[in-house]
């Protein structure tokens, strides 16, 4: 992320801390359920809802700028099925918007030459061959390792994604050590997919009970040796203290600030229903943009009750928005690393 951008988070962050001020500074949009893997743990291919057509996804870009958004994550399903997805990309860039996009990377490589004005990508890679084909589908591995070595020949600025079930937590060293070989640095999740979203497909890759908590410490070892972990301190500690992880949100959890989910940032579901984060698609009273436009849909989150997941992303994001100073620096050191500076940067604007 440009250094400009995270400016721009920051004030937007302090004037949400000093007024009660709400914008989208970051907003992740789902263009598609369409898939072309089935991985064990995802129902998402087979939820039926008619998606955003390319001109409501621009409008909606055009929109987001101007209400403040600094950063755009473009998701799915598979966001790389759209035949538009490279015209969408463009979008956000003309806004000069941070631009995100999360792929399997089994069409990568026929799409990197168009998707130059991506920002950054993270591709999803469950560490060895046996254990992602267990995660995700026979065959995968090959595939996401061609997206992964392609971004990697490219010199692109790209994460990986990783996540931990019961197949893969002795994958860690492996991961790190092809991140350090291929030039990425390799992120690690928990199975959180809510029932919406998976409809149960995860229960029998969850580890047993002390396992993630085994795997969460190995990570924070190899982070404290200067291993490139990409999840912060912070929340290598905080998921420590999480203690059922069959139940990825909790109203009442420890996590000692509030959530900025419908605050700063929210959910774009595929076919435009705007819910604070995905972990509450399906458990949220949400409106649909298609029906009462984005504002009043924005506005409706403000009942957001939900206090703490384990989503990785989300609960960087809260440290983040609650300026938690360490978490700030380790995150400005990372990305940093992903290239130069960005030259100019907006200031959040006000709602209208």
């Amino acid at each position: 992320m440009k250094t400009a951008t995270m400016v721009g988070m920051g004030l937007g962050a302090l004037r949400h801390k000093a007024t009660g001020w709400r914008a989208p500074l970051n907003v992740m949009l789902s263009v598609t359920n369409r898939c072309n893997a089935r991985c064990s743990y995802c129902n998402i291919p087979q939820r039926k809802q008619t998606e955003l057509t390319t001109t409501e996804i621009i409008d909606l870009v055009d929109l987001l700028a101007e209400r403040g958004c600094l950063r755009v994550g473009l998701w799915g399903g598979e966001p790389l099925v759209r035949a538009d997805i490279a015209a969408i990309v463009d979008r956000c860039a003309a806004h000069g918007l941070w631009t995100t996009l999360d792929t399997n990377g089994y069409l990568f490589p026929q799409w990197a030459d168009r998707l130059a004005n991506l920002s950054h990508l993270m591709i999803s890679l469950d560490g060895r061959q046996e254990h992602h084909d267990a995660n995700r589908e026979p065959g995968s591995w090959a595939k996401a390792m061609a997206g992964v070595r392609c971004a990697s020949e490219r010199k692109l600025d790209f994460w990986t994604i990783t996540v931990l079930t019961r197949h893969n937590l002795d994958d860690i060293e492996y991961m790190l050590d092809l991140g350090e070989e291929l030039g990425f640095t390799p992120t690690f999740q928990v199975l959180h997919h809510t029932a919406e979203l998976a409809e149960g497909k995860g229960d029998a890759l969850m580890p047993e009970d002390g396992a993630y908590h085994r795997a969460l410490r190995k990570l924070r070892d190899a982070k404290d040796a200067g291993r490139p972990v990409g999840c912060s301190r912070k929340y290598l500690d905080y998921m420590l203290s999480w203690e059922d992880f069959g139940k990825p949100t909790s109203e009442t959890a420890h996590l000692d600030m509030t959530c900025m989910a419908g605050q700063l940032y929210c959910n774009v579901d595929t076919d435009g229903t705007v819910y604070p984060c995905s972990l509450l698609i399906g458990d949220f009273p949400a409106l649909n943009l298609r029906d009462v436009g984005f504002d009043r849909a924005f506005a409706n989150l403000q009942s957001n009750r939900c206090r703490a997941c384990t989503a990785t992303a989300f609960t960087e994001y809260n440290y983040l928005y609650h300026l938690d100073a360490p978490t700030v620096l380790e995150w400005v050191s990372a990305l940093k690393r992903l290239g130069p500076v960005g030259s100019g940067f907006r200031l959040p604007k006000l709602r209208r």
